[in-house]
């Protein structure tokens, strides 16, 4: 039981599967040449924008960027510190900034540029530089791309040329800084040497000081003692502010306090492997994921920690370096005021020789000065070079070459892209125009909107399949036809086949589409009341000229071709036509009967075709509602049923009047005609709410003027080669009916 069951409600499924494709390729196949026109147009012009488009080249070249290793000279001893997790993204964002692309044009325009001017493609445009960092390595991947391929390759390696000397230059600054401070102290302590040595030979020349003993007074030690003090300290001085104003020049993260901080290292490194641990997982997980939110809130934290931890360790370091040099020029200045006090007590004791040896003492001292400073000023410009090119941790591994073609433009990307574009505005503006057609195309709307049976399709004269049929019977007719005068016409009517009057076509052409499809929804109306089919039928539309007279007097003479009497009556006492149609008179008719100036037998008239009565409107009434919701209509139409077998009533459209509703009171259904793919279908809703109101029965809408051949739409009119045998047809149906 339950494997039956299984199968049972898979079979279900596939079939609702099946119904939905169905629903939606019959949406979809009539209009199946919009999509085609759309798709061809977008696909063509995209074909026609790629096939436009200037050649793009593209050159690339690879650099290997080293983690940095900084190398600084404190006194005379080179300090080696580790390596930095941020370097290489700081280096990719130097890479893509704009004063290193002012550099590469600069050089660019100045040069390569030249070389282009006078030939062919000096005008092209240029994108970039790209830069591509290759995963897991310490690789970049650097291109530009441009129009002319020369300036490609040439602006990939003057990237490289400038990238590399922007980073010589930055990492030998601060070095330069304390060499240009130390040529300064050296030049200002040459002049006040000058001058010290001139004043010493001035006054040994005025004094006649030629020879000095070496055996000096008390004083003159002292100021020896001093006088070397203060140099030592000058020298203490120096080197101090060389260092300070060597870390003014650094940013923090390059201070070697910091870099060698303990906390300041493993805040770096739980980053690092933060960072790892969230490159891998988002090429798991999305980055709204709660794991990748967190571990994004971590890291942020983390670096907030490394900034501020950085920010307090070189604050610290400054302070204590700055510290240190004003102490050591403290110092300084203070031992320059006991040795000036010291040479005033020399030159007050009158000697001199010992102001001599004083001036002698200094001259020595400024010169094992200048003598330090040089050896400085050397230390600084090999911690410069050092800095620079031997340490340099940025290569190039290859260098761009011109490239051979150009890149990929994305042609079959484009085309496929353009295909799927105009696919999807095809089939998207067919399911638009679907939905914003809002009338009833097919009896599947019918039965689904209303509830009730779509009985049948009546196409339009228009129809090809109707202009099929004609000019193919025609043509047969004129093959059979020996008459030269109509010969004469054969042309004409071939071209444009006369159709018999639809109003009668079930009379004049019982071989027709027409007459087929009527007989169709006879068939369809005489099953519509389980065991006894109706008898008297009302025939209306929601809206005027839909067709429901002409439905109303085919009807009538398909049912009479059963060998039964038909009775039409003309209830449209307002704008009556079936007079017209069968070519009788107007009056008397019903609403004479109705008023009760004739009889009935007066106004009862026989049909040049078999089985048919009609019974027409009359003269025109002001007042046609209470004529019908009146005792003698329901007693005439009870008597009537005594003499015929159905009654077709023609009633006026129901929009707005309540003619219908009254001769609906006294049928047994009433017929819907509307007209196919215009009727909006609002107004057939209304029209069927209005009828279950009264408790009208509805038996069927019947879909008039249906103007296109749409198998998708549920109808197909095809011509039958061979004469259709109604009669037999009609023998079988009247067998049912008896």
């Amino acid at each position: 039981m339950n494997v039956d069951s299984n199968n049972k409600s898979n079979d279900i499924l596939v079939m609702d599967e099946k119904i939905h494709i169905e629903k939606y390729w019959k949406i979809i196949k009539p209009r199946l040449h919009i999509v085609i026109i759309i798709t061809l147009f977008v696909v063509t012009a995209a074909y026609v924008k790629v096939s436009t488009k200037t050649p793009i080249y593209q050159a690339a070249g690879l650099l290997m960027i080293e983690p940095e290793k900084n190398i600084v000279m404190f006194g005379n001893r080179p300090s080696f510190y580790g390596y930095r997790n941020e370097y290489l993204n700081t280096q990719i964002k130097i890479l893509q900034s704009r004063s290193l692309a002012r550099k590469v044009m600069a050089e660019f325009n100045s040069t390569f540029a030249r070389d282009l001017s006078g030939k062919k493609g000096a005008n092209f445009s240029m994108q970039g530089p790209i830069v591509n960092p290759l995963e897991f390595t310490r690789l970049v991947r650097v291109s530009y791309r441009s129009t002319n391929p020369k300036a490609a390759a040439g602006l990939v390696n003057i990237l490289f040329d400038k990238f590399i000397n922007f980073n010589l230059d930055l990492k030998s600054k601060s070095s330069k800084d304390a060499a240009k401070y130390i040529e300064m102290q050296k030049k200002n302590l040459g002049h006040s040497l000058q001058k010290k040595e001139t004043e010493m030979q001035e006054y040994g020349k005025r004094k006649d000081l030629f020879y000095v003993s070496r055996q000096d007074s008390t004083v003159v030690e002292k100021f020896s003692d001093l006088s070397k003090a203060y140099t030592n300290a000058q020298i203490n001085r120096i080197n101090k502010e060389a260092i300070y104003e060597e870390l003014k020049g650094m940013t923090f993260e390059n201070y070697p306090q910091v870099k060698k901080d303990q906390l300041v290292s493993s805040l770096k490194n739980t980053y690092s492997s933060l960072e790892s641990e969230y490159k891998k997982k988002s090429q798991i997980f999305k980055a709204s994921y709660p794991e990748m939110t967190q571990l994004k809130s971590q890291l942020e934290a983390l670096q907030q920690q490394i900034r501020e931890e950085t920010i307090d360790v070189a604050q610290k370091t400054l302070k204590e370096v700055r510290s240190e040099f004003q102490s050591a020029k403290k110092k300084e200045e203070s031992l320059l005021n006991l040795l000036d006090r010291q040479k005033g007590t020399m030159i007050d004791s009158n000697s001199d020789a010992i102001y001599y040896k004083s001036l002698n003492i200094e001259v020595n001292n400024m010169r094992t000065l200048m003598n330090y400073l040089g050896r400085k000023q050397e230390e600084s410009v090999l911690s410069s070079r050092l800095e620079g090119i031997k340490t340099s941790n940025i290569k190039v591994i290859d260098e761009a070459e011109v490239p051979g073609g150009p890149i990929d433009s994305g042609k079959k990307k484009t085309l496929v892209m353009a295909l799927m574009l105009g696919l999807f505005l095809g089939f998207g503006l067919i399911f638009l125009v679907d939905y914003l057609d809002r009338t009833i195309k097919t009896p599947e709307e019918v039965r689904t909107m209303l509830g009730i049976p779509g009985l049948g399709i009546i196409p339009s004269t228009k129809a090809k399949a109707v202009s099929a049929y004609y000019y193919s019977h025609y043509n047969y007719s004129y093959g059979k036809n020996k008459d030269k005068s109509k010969n004469k016409n054969k042309k004409e009517n071939k071209d444009s086949p006369v159709i018999p009057d639809i109003e009668l076509i079930n009379f004049v052409d019982s071989e027709s589409i027409f007459a087929e499809n009527y007989r169709t929804i006879r068939t369809s109306l005489l099953l519509s009341i389980p065991k006894v089919p109706p008898k008297i039928i009302t025939i209306s539309s929601a809206l005027p000229e839909e067709g429901k007279t002409t439905t109303a007097v085919n009807l009538a003479v398909c049912f009479s071709q059963l060998q039964k009497k038909v009775l039409v009556i003309d209830g449209d006492m307002r704008k009556p036509r079936v007079h017209k149609i069968l070519n009788l008179k107007k009056t008397p008719g019903l609403s004479s009967f109705l008023a009760g100036r004739v009889k009935f037998p007066e106004i009862l008239q026989k049909t040049h075709i078999p089985n048919l009565f009609v019974v027409s409107a009359g003269p025109l009434p002001p007042n046609p509602a209470e004529l019908i919701d009146s005792e003698v209509m329901s007693a005439m139409l009870k008597k009537l049923m005594e003499k015929v077998d159905f009654i077709f009533i023609d009633t006026p459209p129901l929009v707005g009047l309540v003619d219908p509703i009254l001769f609906g009171k006294h049928a047994d259904g009433m017929l819907l005609v509307t007209w196919a793919g215009k009727t909006h279908r609002n107004v057939v809703e209304k029209t069927k709410e209005e009828l279950d109101r009264f408790n009208i029965r509805t038996l069927g809408v019947v879909l008039n003027r249906a103007a296109e051949k749409r198998k998708g739409y549920g109808y197909d009119y095809s011509y039958y080669s061979y004469k259709y045998q109604y009669k037999d047809k009609d023998k079988e149906e009247l067998e049912k009916l008896n």
